[in-house]
C-alpha cells in the first residue's frame, strides 16, 4: 500500500541510491492515494449515504484524512533527515498510527453506506476486467504487467472477504452468517492459489502448462467471488396468495347457473368504506407562503407511494401527514377554533408516538445491527418534537386572536420549526423501516408489507 511503501522509504538508511528521490515519489504517491479516498468518501456521502449522520461522519473523516496527510509527509522528512533524534521517531510514529486510524475510519463508513451486493458486483466486474489484462499480458509477454494485475486481483478479493467479514459480524441472523461465512471461507481458498500460479506464469511467461494452471485457479476465484455476492444479497421472500394454496391446474370452479327469466338482478353492494389511501389523493396542495403544509406535503409524497395495508408504520405515517395539513390550516386561523388547534396538536404527538413504538418494534426484530442502531437513532427524537409541537401550538392557539405581533411572529416561526423537523424526522424512520424489511428475523411474527403502489417516476 502507498503507506507501507511511504513508510519504506522513510526507515531507509542513510547512503541507500536514490533514497531521495525514493522518499520524493513515494510521499507524492501518498498524497494522490489520500486525495482520491477523500475524494471517494465524500461521493459517497454527498451521493449514496441515506443516513444524514453517516454522511457527515464520512465528510468530517475524509477532511481529517487530508489534514493528516501533509503533516506525515514533513513528520516522515524530518525523521528521515534525523533518523537517531527520538523525538522524531515517535513524532512520524504517532502521525502513522493516526493516519492509518482514520483511513480505516474513512473505508469502514464508506463501506456502512455503500450496498455491499452493489459493492461486491462491482468488484467483481474489475477482477474481470484485470483478468483481461493479464491474458494480454500473456499474449504480449509482459511479465510486470502480469504481477501487477494479479496482485490487484488479490487486493480485491481481500477486500470482498473484508467486507464479507464485516456483514457477518454485523448480523444476528444464523442462516445468514453461515451462509456468508461458508462463502468466504471458499474465496479465501482461492487466493493463495491464484497468486502462485500467477508468480510461475511471471516466472515462465510463455509456458502453456503455467498459464492453464493460472487460468483455472483465477476462474475459481472469479467463482468464488460470485458465491460471496449471492450469499450477501437478501430479497425478501414471496408470498404466495392464500387463495392460491393447494390449487391444482385442473382445479376449475363449477360453471354457474343461467339466471332464469324471472330471477331478479342481486341488490347493489353498499359503497366501500374509504380508507387513507383514498382519503390522501385529496390532500389540499402547499402554497409558498404555507412552509407547515410544504413539510406535511413532503412526508405525504414520501409515504405514499406505499400502500398501508398490513403496514402499520405507513398507516400512522400517513395521519401525520394529514394531521399537520391541517395544523397548517388552523395555525393561519382557518377552519377552526383555538379548542380544535389544540386537538389536533395533541393527535399529532399520539400519532408521533405510535410511529416511534412500531419503529422500535420493527428495530427489535432486526438482524442487522447497523440498521437496527439507525432505526432507533432516528426515531428516539420524535416524541420529543411532538411534545414539544403540542407544547408551542398551545401557546400559539393563545395568540390567534393577535396576529401580526412580535409574540405571534416569534411563536409562529418557533412551531414551524419544529414542524418540518418532525416531518422530517419521520421521513427517516420510515425509510429505515423500508430498508431494515428484508432483515427481519422469520419467526418474530411480524408482519410488515411493503408494496409500492406504482414507480416512483409516475409521481
Amino acid at each position: 500500500t502507498p503507506l507501507k511503501l511511504f513508510t519504506e522509504a522513510v526507515h531507509a538508511p542513510e547512503g541507500t541510491p536514490n533514497r531521495e528521490a525514493n522518499f520524493q515519489d513515494k510521499a507524492r504517491n501518498l498524497t494522490e492515494f489520500s486525495q482520491k479516498a477523500a475524494r471517494t468518501a465524500r461521493n459517497v456521502a454527498l451521493g449514496g449515504a441515506s443516513n444524514k449522520k453517516l454522511a457527515e461522519a464520512l465528510l468530517s473523516s475524509a477532511a481529517q484524512v487530508e489534514s493528516l496527510t501533509p503533516q506525515l509527509v514533513n513528520a516522515g522528512r524530518i525523521r528521515m533527515t534525523y533518523p537517531d533524534n527520538k523525538a522524531a521517531d515517535e513524532h512520524f510514529e504517532n502521525l502513522h498510527k493516526q493516519y492509518s486510524e482514520s483511513m480505516m475510519h474513512m473505508r469502514n463508513l464508506a463501506d456502512e453506506a455503500t450496498d455491499t451486493a452493489s459493492f461486491v458486483k462491482v468488484t467483481e466486474d474489475t477482477i474481470l476486467r484485470h483478468t483481461e489484462m493479464c491474458e494480454d499480458a500473456m499474449a504480449r509477454q509482459l511479465p510486470q504487467q502480469m504481477v501487477d494485475n494479479t496482485s490487484s486481483i488479490a487486493r480485491l478479493s481481500n477486500r470482498v472477504l473484508m467486507v464479507a467479514k464485516q456483514e457477518s459480524d454485523n448480523s444476528e441472523d444464523p442462516i445468514f452468517i453461515g451462509r456468508v461465512n461458508q462463502a468466504a471461507d471458499t474465496l479465501q481458498g482461492t487466493v493463495t492459489p491464484m497468486i502462485q500460479n500467477a508468480k510461475a506464469v511471471a516466472t515462465k511467461i510463455t509456458d502453456p502448462v503455467a498459464q492453464t494452471r493460472w487460468r483455472e485457479s483465477n476462474k475459481a476465484l472469479i467463482n468464488a467471488v460470485g458465491q460471496v455476492r449471492q450469499a450477501v444479497t437478501v430479497t425478501p421472500e414471496e408470498e404466495l396468495l392464500p387463495h392460491l394454496m393447494g390449487l391444482q391446474a385442473n382445479d376449475a370452479p363449477p360453471r354457474p347457473p343461467l339466471p332464469g327469466s324471472g330471477d331478479r338482478a342481486p341488490p347493489r353492494p353498499p359503497p366501500p368504506c374509504e380508507t387513507d389511501d383514498e382519503f390522501e389523493e385529496r390532500f389540499p396542495p402547499p402554497q409558498p407562503n404555507q412552509p407547515i403544509m410544504i413539510a406535511a406535503h413532503g412526508l405525504h409524497q414520501e409515504v405514499r407511494q406505499w400502500s398501508s395495508k398490513d403496514n402499520e408504520i405507513i398507516a400512522a405515517a400517513k395521519r401525520m401527514a394529514i394531521l399537520m395539513a391541517r395544523l397548517s390550516q388552523l395555525v393561519r386561523g382557518k377552519g377552526g377554533t383555538k379548542k380544535d388547534l389544540i386537538a389536533c396538536a395533541k393527535q399529532i404527538a399520539e400519532a408521533s408516538e405510535e410511529v416511534t413504538r412500531l419503529a422500535k418494534e420493527l428495530a427489535r426484530m432486526c438482524t442487522d445491527k447497523r440498521m437496527r442502531t439507525n432505526i432507533l437513532q432516528v426515531c428516539e427524537r420524535i416524541p420529543t418534537i411532538g411534545t414539544q409541537l403540542r407544547i408551542l401550538s398551545t401557546v400559539k392557539a393563545t395568540m390567534l386572536g393577535a396576529q401580526g405581533t412580535e409574540e405571534d411572529q416569534e411563536a409562529t416561526d418557533m412551531l414551524v420549526g419544529n414542524a418540518q423537523n418532525l416531518m422530517q424526522s419521520v421521513k427517516e424512520t420510515v425509510r429505515a423501516c423500508e430498508a431494515a424489511s428484508i432483515k427481519i428475523r422469520t419467526d418474530s411474527g411480524l408482519r410488515v408489507r411493503w408494496i409500492r403502489k406504482q414507480p416512483w417516476y409516475q409521481y
